[in-house]
């Protein structure tokens, strides 16, 4: 494992106050999500692992949706740029939270596919090059849209424009920036005020510092990246799209190399969030969404969806199962086509079937609840079979109410249990019954309802072993 980063002196700029008009949403264009996880925060949290000084998120109109959706991490100041005026002038808002830094990182708030690894090779590339000014360039087969890296005659960068005001001949470059630079803090800050907005758009564009910092006979480095996939922004939902579908490669390999085998892997959704165990299988068609952990050997579909999941060591999840917030424990096999909803919690070894609802439940170990049936707000002991076509009662129009079930109990199929009701340990009830009183341990226990009738002492038939 490699040591873990540490940059004391860096403070890393996230520039986030775009309006994302192409996007045509109502919701800020960082927050939009890439395998569940919105782009804005993919971005932070490939900064954090950097571990530097702090980190500068700059907002904009929608900066209360922003900060809402993030939080407030000890080491992250907000910035407000209340005018959309350029990248130069959203860097230039950042000048009082940057004072105690030697180093600022510049990066995209919209660039979801950035790696910490590249990063720290911009930033340990900034550090031994001695370079003022150090950024990521990319040559790319197409380069439009992209700012262009203009060279001289001896090769030596000597300016950076972009597309709305390159000519043809720098429209044929094909070296782009990033947008991602480490520029050296006594200078920065400097470099921006001078900075003017004579271009097609009116704006102060931060790759405008390039320029300045070689008249004033500064030295300006480029670091090519390795993938040039990383620097992929963002700005309608078809570069959404394809954003994700990359991310969903990446994450799938990834997990393959760590011993997760996952069958028609260009069908399954594994979101960035996710965790898997080795020698887990995953099947075709598998969605695996949210915070969902999944242990061990386990098997998982194919077309199961599973949503902030738990799942301990050896599970087997069947094909078409749909698991919301529920926890698995291990040995324990689920499904086909059974839902578990939120607060569901299956003990060791339990089975849960074909067409089987669990809600707000636990079901204890060794349990079985294969067919037809709906369990919710109940709380079963370890050892109980419960019928086909089961069902508790729990909701009365207003509110919900609790079944209680002991150990060993057995419910014959199509049974409905209106609770609150409580059944004792070892009792068994026949079939077709219908519970509106609690049933004591041991014995029969039948109905027709309005007549209830226990049987005391009754004892089970017993499997023929001849």
């Amino acid at each position: 494992m490699s040591e873990p980063l540490h940059y004391p002196d860096l403070i890393v700029c996230v520039l986030a106050a775009g309006q994302g008009k192409r996007m045509r949403s109502t919701l800020p264009k960082v927050l939009h999500k890439v395998l569940g996880k919105s782009m804005l925060l993919h971005v932070l949290h490939t900064v954090e692992d950097l571990q530097p000084k702090g980190i500068a998120v700059v907002t904009g109109d929608s900066s209360d949706k922003v900060r809402e959706h993030i939080g407030q991490p000890a080491n992250l100041a907000w910035v407000l740029q209340d005018k959309q005026l350029g990248t130069g002038h959203a860097v230039r808002q950042c000048e009082a939270v940057c004072e105690n830094a030697a180093d600022i990182m510049i990066v995209c708030g919209d660039t979801p596919l950035l790696t910490c690894q590249t990063l720290d090779a911009l930033a340990k590339a900034h550090a031994s090059g001695g370079a003022e000014v150090t950024f990521l360039s990319a040559v790319l087969a197409d380069p439009f849209g992209y700012g262009r890296v203009v060279r001289d005659e001896s090769g030596e960068i000597s300016a950076i424009v972009e597309e709305r005001d390159a000519d043809a001949e720098q429209k044929a470059i094909s070296e782009v920036t990033s947008g991602i630079y480490c520029v050296k803090q006594n200078v920065l800050f400097k470099l921006l005020h001078q900075v003017g907005n004579k271009n097609a758009q009116g704006e102060y564009y931060l790759p405008d510092i390039v320029p300045l910092a070689l008249s004033a006979g500064m030295s300006v480095r480029a670091i090519q990246m390795h993938d040039v996939n990383e620097i992929l922004g963002v700005n309608d939902r078809v570069q959404l799209a394809a954003a994700e579908a990359y991310m969903q490669r990446r994450i799938i390999h990834d997990w393959q190399r760590e011993g997760v085998t996952i069958e028609q892997p260009e069908t399954v959704r594994i979101e960035a969030s996710v965790r898997l165990g080795t020698d887990t299988t995953i099947g075709a068609g598998t969605q695996l969404l949210g915070t969902t952990c999944v242990g061990d050997d386990c098997h998982i579909g194919p077309y199961a969806v599973l949503e902030d999941a738990w799942l301990d060591d050896h599970v087997s999840i069947r094909p078409f199962t749909h698991i919301e917030s529920g926890t698995v424990a291990s040995h324990a096999r689920v499904g086909p086509y059974a839902h578990l909803r939120p607060g569901a919690q299956l003990d060791e070894a339990v089975h849960v079937g074909n067409f089987v609802e669990v809600k707000k439940s636990v079901v204890g170990r060794g349990s079985k609840v294969n067919h037809l049936t709906y369990i919710g707000d109940t709380v079963m002991g370890e050892e109980c079979n419960i019928g086909a076509g089961t069902i508790t009662c729990n909701y009365d129009g207003a509110n919900k109410f609790e079944t209680l079930i002991g150990d060993r109990v057995f419910v014959g199929s199509d049974t409905k249990l209106v609770a609150p009701v409580k059944l004792g340990s070892g009792s068994t009830v026949g079939a077709g019954s219908i519970i509106t009183r609690d049933v004591p341990g041991n014995g029969l226990t039948l109905s027709a309802r309005p007549d209830q009738r226990h049987v005391p002492n009754w004892k089970r038939p017993e499997k023929n072993k001849s």
